[in-house]
């Protein structure tokens, strides 16, 4: 699943990106300088609670954050037999 959105400080609106597979899940927000970026090898968060967690880390970098809006959500197409399999490995 991708997730295209922006974050938006008193000061700046920046754009991010959530990538989550079966492999994990990464973060990348484009800031003035310096993108942030976080990942992790867990796929048990959901895109939006990842950054949920990670506010506080922008925050620093951006101000104070008056929201969050999403933009684009583009779910991975699977086939039934592709699903099947995820469901039996437990992912």
């Amino acid at each position: 699943m991708l997730v295209r959105g922006k974050v938006i400080g008193e000061n700046l609106t920046a754009p991010f990106e959530i990538l989550k597979t079966g492999e994990g899940i990464s973060l990348r927000v484009e800031l003035p300088g310096e993108p942030f970026e976080y990942s992790t090898d867990c796929s048990c968060l959901e895109p939006l609670e990842f950054l949920g967690l990670l506010l506080p880390a922008i925050e620093e970098r951006i101000g104070e954050i008056e929201g969050v809006f999403v933009e684009d959500v583009v779910e991975e197409k699977s086939s039934p037999l592709e699903r099947l399999k995820r469901i039996l490995r437990g992912k």
